[in-house]
């Protein structure tokens, strides 16, 4: 059966209204962060929050963390799609240099700084970022698959886990040298101090340990 106008508009407001309902349940978790810390962020809260029911919650997110990797992974899945876009015979080094040539979303950013604020005095925080840190490296792992079918799976999570902990470790640089606010200049920061770190990381074991690499 052929679908009907209505049918498809139908499906079309709906997926909007789900839309809408994610997106606030996303800001009504990170809000909670911001004002209270990661051991605030309860299902019951978010909900009560987003003034949504705790029913609806699980309908969209099957336990909380879900609700706030979701921004990040949707940077990382962005990020993940130009880097398999990159031609196959192109060593990672160069794919990673091709891929940041712009800083990561501001939005984006604000979350990751609220985030690794929290890490030092917080174990809720710290095991954040730890799950956030293992879904990303799954994500960056496959996609080096996707790009290349005949690479070696252990070294794709090899990869993968090294990529994200410098990507990391810039981050939590950025967020105990920057002043607070997400602007240009902070964001412009954020995406050198990306370059550093992979530089560090892909010369790290064939240059002397004092030799710096340029960004």
């Amino acid at each position: 059966m052929s679908e009907t106008p209505d049918s498809t508009a139908g499906d079309g407001l709906r997926a909007r209204n789900r839309e809408r309902t994610a997106r606030r349940l996303e800001q009504a978790a990170w809000d909670l962060v911001a004002e209270k810390g990661f051991d605030a962020v309860t299902a019951d809260a978010v909900a009560d929050r987003a003034q949504v029911s705790r029913r609806t919650f699980f309908n969209y997110y099957p336990r909380v963390e879900l609700v706030l990797q979701e921004p990040m992974r949707q940077v990382i899945g962005a990020l993940v799609e130009r880097f398999v876009e990159r031609p196959v015979e192109e060593n990672v080094a160069d794919s990673l240099a091709a891929v940041l040539t712009e800083p990561l979303d501001a939005e984006f950013l604000e979350k990751a700084a609220i985030c690794f604020g929290q890490v030092e005095h917080s174990p809720a925080a710290r095991f954040f970022v730890l799950e956030a840190q293992a879904a990303e490296v799954a994500q960056v792992a496959q996609a080096l698959r996707n790009r290349d079918p005949s690479i070696d799976d252990l070294y794709a999570q090899v990869v993968a886990g090294a990529v994200l902990t410098a990507g990391y470790a810039a981050t939590m640089t950025w967020v105990n040298t920057s002043p607070g606010a997400v602007d240009d200049a902070s964001r412009q920061q954020h995406l050198e101090l990306l370059r550093q770190a992979f530089a560090h990381l892909f010369t790290a074991f064939s240059a002397p340990a004092s030799q710096t690499p340029e960004a």
